[in-house]
């Protein structure tokens, strides 16, 4: 999920004392980047709409137009169905695309994709409010006038693209319009997969301003979160290579340890033994450039054996807000969505939007 400050609580606060459309749009980037699209519906010829990007025009085979390019609900893009209004970007070279689609529809896709539809149902009804919520918070942040709210993939939150499962419909339907707030404001409701038993306070997993986040205090044992162990075996050669790469350090790596932790036991920064003295570089620069599938969490210790760091860590994600697996546990021991959310963000009340 994106890291971005909270939104502005005067503007939040009118969209709650208004009251947001059952209606509201939510734009999503799909992707971005691509050299070229594909774009198929009823309206338009056998075999579709072939479009790529030539210094910031939209072109096919016959003409060319600037950007943007809609298309109404019910296309196909690359194959795959799209829900809502599409719209296509050139960007230079590259072609963006972005899906408008109705925030509940939004809401129950994010679930399907995040949660598996046999999980109890206060799990996803959970799962619900914090996506919804993650959602407005994004919309308000990034502004009207933005090509998109947010992005399909964890960057964000991921999209099932195309629809939601039964479940995850009925999740939506049973929290319809309801999301998090804190002083009347929509919260930034940070979510990850596995917290490994202990989640991370928001300000030293995102370095925000003290006091910006109070119901994101972290540090809190979680039982209903297995520790889902994990091991990542790297050469330090592939270390240095992927550093390279990065232009962040040249050097070859001969040592790699954790020299700071926050609260929670996280790594915070990475001390590199090099050739040249020792590098230092934070901990979720490094799993950034060696991969979030490589070192799912920071929760690790690392030490080297032979000619390789290897790691052994716990949890999945940053830790930050609901635990998607200690929330599943809290749901099989009796708890409702309700008091799974209370205890995930402490301090924050749950309000109907519309």
């Amino acid at each position: 999920m994106a890291v971005r400050p909270p939104p502005p609580a005067a503007y939040l606060c009118a969209i709650l004392v208004s009251g947001a459309a059952a209606g509201e749009e939510i734009r999503i980037e799909l992707w971005s980047g691509h050299p070229a699209a594909r774009v198929e519906s009823a309206a338009l010829l056998a075999g579709g709409l072939r479009l790529t990007a030539r210094h910031g025009k939209l072109q096919t085979s016959q003409s060319e137009a600037p950007p943007p390019v809609s298309f109404e609900p019910g296309t196909r893009l690359d194959g795959h169905p799209i829900a809502g209004k599409l719209t296509l970007w050139a960007d230079g070279d590259g072609i963006s695309a972005v899906e408008s689609v109705d925030l509940e529809e939004y809401v129950a896709s994010v679930v399907s994709a995040e949660v598996p539809s046999a999980w109890p149902k206060a799990a996803l009804e959970a799962q619900a409010v914090a996506a919804r919520t993650f959602a407005m918070a994004q919309k308000v942040a990034r502004g009207p006038s933005s090509r998109f709210h947010l992005r399909a993939s964890v960057l964000d939150q991921v999209y099932a693209q195309g629809g939601a499962t039964e479940a995850a419909k009925e999740a939506a339907r049973a929290t319809h319009g309801e999301v998090l707030t804190f002083g009347e404001a929509p919260i930034a409701a940070y979510f990850s997969a596995s917290c490994g038993g202990r989640s991370e306070a928001a300000e030293e997993a995102f370095r925000l301003p003290a006091g910006a986040t109070p119901y994101l205090a972290g540090a809190r044992e979680d039982e209903g979160d297995p520790d889902r162990p994990w091991t990542a075996r790297i050469p330090l050669r592939e270390i240095s290579a992927a550093l390279r790469k990065a232009r962040r350090i040249l050097a070859p790596v001969s040592a790699v340890s954790v020299s700071e932790r926050t609260t929670s036991g996280r790594a915070r920064e990475i001390a590199l033994g090099t050739s040249g003295g020792t590098r230092r570089i934070g901990a979720s620069e490094l799993r950034q450039i060696l991969g979030y599938e490589t070192l799912p969490s920071l929760l690790f210790e690392v030490n080297l054996e032979k000619d390789s760091a290897v790691f052994r860590g716990r949890g999945s994600g940053h830790g930050v807000g609901l635990c998607q697996w200690g929330a599943r546990g809290r749901a099989l021991h009796g708890d409702g969505y309700r008091a799974i959310l209370a205890h995930y963000y402490p301090g924050a009340e749950i309000r109907r939007m519309y």
